[in-house]
C-alpha cells in the first residue's frame, strides 16, 4: 500500500508539471486574475487528491473497506477531471480579458464545494455500512456461540436419546434468528443460564434432569424467537 502511495504522489506531481507546462508554453496572457485563479485551482485539485486517497484506502484496512473507498475515490478523480477542464476554459478565455475574475472564482469554488459534497456523502455511506456490519457481528454473537456450544454437547453423552434431543436442540438455535436487540436481552439471559444449567447436566457422571433441562431450555429459546419477531 505505501508503494501505491508513492506511485499516487508521483502520478500527481507528474499531472501538475504538464498542466503547468502547457499553460506556461501556450501564449495565454499570464497577467490577467482569470489565469491564476484558473491555475491556482487546478494545483488545489491536483494536490487535494492526496488527502482523499489516504481516506478512501486508510492504511490497515482490509478489501471489504477498500471496496467501500472506492466511491470517494472515484468523486475525487471526477473533479480533478471536471477542474482540469474548467481551468482550461477559463485561462483561455480570460487571455482576451473577457472573463470576469469573480465568475471564474465562483465556478471553481462551486466545483469544489459539489465535489466535497458528493465526497462527504459517500465517506458518510461508507462509515454507515461499516458500523452496521460491526454492530451486526456484535448482536449475533450470542446465537452463534450458543449454537456452536449446542452441536458440542452432542458429542459429550454416549446415550442416544440424549443424543438426538440435544442434536434437535442444536438445530432449533443454528436456525433460530441470530439477530440480538434490546428486546431480546432478558429472554436471552434466561436461554443462557438454561444452558449454562444444560451443559453442566451434560458434563456430570450423572447425567441427570437433561430431558428436563433440554425442554426449557426449548421453552426459552420459543419465548426468544417470539419476541424477535414481535420487534421485526
Amino acid at each position: 500500500m505505501k508503494n501505491i502511495r508513492t506511485q499516487v504522489v508521483v502520478v500527481l506531481l507528474i499531472v501538475a508539471a504538464l498542466f503547468s507546462a502547457a499553460v506556461f508554453l501556450i501564449p495565454f496572457e499570464k497577467d490577467e486574475p482569470a489565469f491564476w485563479i484558473g491555475y491556482v485551482a487546478e494545483l488545489a485539485a491536483i494536490f487535494l487528491q492526496i488527502p482523499v486517497f489516504k481516506l478512501a484506502y486508510p492504511v490497515g484496512t482490509d478489501l471489504k473497506s477498500k471496496v467501500l473507498g472506492y466511491p470517494l475515490f472515484k468523486i475525487g478523480v471526477s473533479y480533478l477531471v471536471v477542474q482540469t477542464i474548467l481551468s482550461f476554459v477559463i485561462i483561455a478565455l480570460g487571455s482576451g480579458g473577457d472573463f470576469p475574475a469573480w465568475l471564474a472564482l465562483l465556478l471553481c469554488l462551486v466545483v469544489l464545494g459539489t465535489a466535497l459534497l458528493f465526497g462527504m456523502s459517500a465517506n458518510m455511506a461508507r462509515t454507515a455500512i461499516t458500523n452496521l456490519e460491526t454492530a451486526s457481528a456484535v448482536d449475533t454473537n450470542l446465537m452463534k456461540s450458543l449454537s456452536f456450544r449446542a452441536k458440542n454437547l452432542v458429542n459429550k453423552t454416549t446415550d442416544p436419546a440424549f443424543q438426538k434431543e440435544l442434536n434437535k436442540l442444536a438445530e432449533r438455535i443454528t436456525y433460530s434468528d441470530p439477530v440480538s436487540s434490546p428486546a431480546t436481552a432478558d429472554a436471552e439471559y434466561k436461554l443462557s443460564s438454561l444452558f449454562g444449567q444444560l451443559e453442566a447436566a451434560v458434563n456430570s457422571p450423572q447425567g441427570a434432569g437433561i430431558m428436563e433441562l433440554c425442554q426449557s431450555v426449548n421453552i426459552a429459546l420459543d419465548d426468544r424467537n417470539t419476541i424477535c419477531k414481535a420487534s421485526k
